[in-house]
């Protein structure tokens, strides 16, 4: 048997024993699944990038587990340890090292947040949407507004959810990475819990997204992101210096094909569109 120590998110020591499933498989990352629940289990090297629900090994190991993992015969979870068997080994990953993707605070600093947009300015990126970024930036050139007006209202915020989840490309769609974003700021701003309440209708069902979307939709509604995006909220809340977070955005945006600067979008589009309702007093 082959055991490697690996880092992992805390909330994985919580599991139950039980079987688990290969669900996907990628170029520098592949999934788990129960089959029971929403939350899939994410394993690869880079611990630069931590994520909810995330399970990092040393980077050679990964790449010869990898290199094995389309061939699994089975995969049980037991005693803080995930059993691999392929057909070219075993494998025991032993959870010895852990952290937290959990947010633990509330609020935003006016003063913070007019830089942050006022940095944003800078980054000249095309969003998955196929809109560039720097249109979010603003109430005048933001994409979808009618669309995005109606995540901001009790009435129609389901209307808004239903527009955005599952919209895009890939196996996370650009939609699902824009509400990401609006749920951070939801959860900052301590207010308008109906668009949580309006995506997690929605993640109950495998209809309206991609599983790993879901998985990261419903992380975000447990409080629960990438250590990028914690990055990001303790710039806000004055925790982070201010000559930081030029390297805080670029650690944002650096995730996937395009999920990074979506979620990026959705982060600056909530607070333009919620600095009415907040009152904040922004200064660029």
């Amino acid at each position: 048997m082959r055991e490697v120590e690996v880092l992992g998110d805390h909330v994985l020591l919580a599991l139950e024993d039980r079987e688990w499933y290969v669900h996907s498989v990628f170029e520098h990352t592949f999934n788990l699944t129960d089959k029971q629940h929403t939350p899939l289990v994410i394993l690869t090297s880079d611990r630069s990038k931590l994520l909810p629900g995330g399970l990092y090994l040393p980077p050679r190991d990964f790449t010869d587990l990898l290199s094995q993992i389309r061939d699994t015969r089975s995969v049980n979870f037991r005693d803080a340890s995930f059993y691999i068997e392929t057909y070219q080994e075993t494998w025991q990953l032993k959870i010895t090292e852990t952290f937290r993707a959990d947010l633990l605070t509330e609020g935003i600093r006016s003063d913070r947040l007019g830089y942050l947009l006022n940095n944003c300015r800078n980054i000249d990126r095309q969003t998955g949407f196929d809109q560039p970024f720097q249109d979010f930036l603003t109430l005048d050139t933001s994409p979808y507004q009618k669309e995005t007006s109606w995540l901001t209202n009790a009435v129609t915020v389901q209307w808004g959810v239903d527009f955005f989840i599952g919209r895009g490309r890939g196996l996370t769609p650009s939609g699902d990475d824009f509400l990401l974003g609006w749920i951070l700021i939801d959860w900052l701003s301590g207010n308008h819990q109906e668009l949580r309440a309006a995506v997690a209708s929605r993640i109950e069902s495998a209809s309206y997204t991609t599983d790993v979307g879901r998985s990261y939709l419903y992380y975000a509604l447990r409080r629960r992101f990438s250590s990028a995006l914690l990055g990001i909220v303790r710039y806000l809340k004055g925790n982070e210096p201010l000559e930081n977070l030029d390297n805080l955005l670029a650690q944002a945006v650096e995730y996937g094909n395009t999920s990074g600067i979506d979620c990026l979008a959705g982060i600056v589009s909530a607070l333009v569109y919620k600095q009415v309702n907040l009152d904040l007093d922004l200064k660029y």
